[in-house]
């Protein structure tokens, strides 16, 4: 069971490191240049809960929703992880 809660653990440090370099490329690169498409076909159903209640236009044009679900996945990560101490 460790071992199993330890693989999704290191599966949302995965995701959390899929959102930011889909966002830091977000500043590059055109929704649909490689390898952002690619990225975006991973992230965007993460963003779109987030992108319902929050959207970009209600923030000055700042899309918040790779630092909001980061955070999640994180703090998810840890928790995980903490409960196996």
């Amino acid at each position: 069971m460790e071992i199993i809660v330890v693989i999704v653990a290191r599966t949302l440090d995965l995701l959390a490191l899929i959102v930011l370099a889909d966002a830091l490329l977000s500043w590059v690169q055109g929704p649909e240049q490689m390898p952002r498409r690619l990225l975006r076909t991973l992230t965007e159903p993460m963003y779109a809960p987030i992108h319902s209640i929050l959207s970009p236009q209600a923030t000055g044009g700042f899309d918040l929703s790779p630092l909001i679900v980061m955070i999640t996945l994180s703090t998810l990560s840890r928790v995980l992880l903490g409960a196996l101490q």
